[in-house]
């Protein structure tokens, strides 16, 4: 009887073929281990250049707000005081002063009779027209007014015809003879802190905040806007010259309080002295921008009343302050 012979072919290619096993728990925990340690690493790794990153960007962002309110503020106390050339100066026999500022409003607030004028811890109050009560170490406020120049119409953007808050001037009822007679607008900007301010952060996170604020001529009965966030302190003092015409430069710059108790000189009120403005305002941060300082390495920071302060605890705001002084240009050219 013959037998079938065996496919050896069959029988090689089956030999070829390896044999298949599972992944050894062991093997499934080294792997699983291994891929959370790189999991990990990556994590903290994004983690740390996130918060680099968030604290470059606070960083830039402080600078950029401290230097645009100096901007702001400065801006405007270059032009207190002016009156186009060409309208003469009829303004100084229409006050109760003489030689003081003409203000088109009620000259029995001081707030107007000079270019420049202050308060000490206290913001402006429109229903006043003068300071709120002085609070010891809360943010001045200032008051700064000049007269638009007309070239460009009163409906023009051009020619300061609009307050601070891009109201138009003509708006104040004190400008409505002014305007019917072809005369120059009065401008007037007051400011000051808006304390408590609320915004939302890049998180999404509400915050509260004190801004930088201005009150402006165009709506009297308004309180003030914010126009700038993160604004926490602003500080402002004021030098004077001597009074006899001999010395332009300020011989020493005084808070609002104290140029009030100054004494007429050469027939000038120390407002109208007022030669140069030292503006500081301390910038604080709209988001956490700072890891947390380690124990007994806290940093500090230089407010604008010349203390050293260490960075708060509960918080991770930076802060810094930022002063300049600008002249009163104005002033500077009335000196007799």
């Amino acid at each position: 009887m013959n037998m079938p012979r065996p496919n050896t072919a069959v029988q090689q290619r089956a030999t070829c073929v390896p044999t298949q096993r599972g992944v050894s728990l062991v093997e499934l925990l080294v792997g699983l281990v291994i891929g959370i340690v790189l999991s990990l690493a990556a994590s903290a790794l994004y983690l740390g250049t996130r918060e680099t990153a968030r604290g470059s960007q606070a960083i830039s962002d402080v600078n950029e707000t401290g230097k645009i309110a100096l901007d702001m503020i400065g801006r405007e106390i270059q032009k207190a005081g002016f009156y186009p050339a060409q309208f003469g100066n009829d303004w100084t026999t229409n006050n109760q002063f003489a030689g003081a500022y003409f203000n088109a409003k009620d000259v029995t607030k001081e707030a107007f009779n000079a270019g420049i004028y202050g308060c000490d811890g206290a913001n402006y109050d429109p229903s006043t027209k003068g300071c709120a009560t002085t609070e010891a170490d809360k943010p001045d406020s200032i008051v700064i007014n000049y007269f638009a120049s007309p070239e460009f119409g009163n409906d023009s953007l051009l020619g300061n015809t609009n307050d601070c808050n891009r109201n138009k001037v003509a708006n104040d009822s004190a400008n409505a003879s002014r305007s019917a007679t072809g005369l120059p607008m009065f401008v007037s900007n007051r400011f000051g802190i808006v304390a408590g301010a609320s915004y939302v952060d890049s998180d999404g996170n509400t915050i509260s905040a004190n801004n930088l604020g201005c009150h402006g001529n165009g709506q009297e009965a308004d309180a003030a806007q914010s126009a700038l966030q993160g604004i926490d302190d602003l500080v402002i003092r004021y030098g004077l010259y001597n009074g006899d015409g001999s010395e332009q430069s300020p011989t020493d710059f005084l808070t609002a309080a104290d140029v009030n108790a100054q004494p007429v000189v050469g027939g000038r009120t120390a407002w109208q002295r007022v030669t140069a403005v030292s503006v500081c305002v301390l910038v604080r941060s709209v988001s956490n921008g700072r890891q947390q300082d380690k124990t007994g390495s806290e940093r500090t920071y230089t407010d604008c009343r010349g203390q050293t302060l260490s960075m708060p605890s509960g918080n991770r705001y930076i802060f810094k302050s930022f002063q300049r002084v600008y002249a009163v240009r104005n002033n500077l050219s009335a000196i007799l």
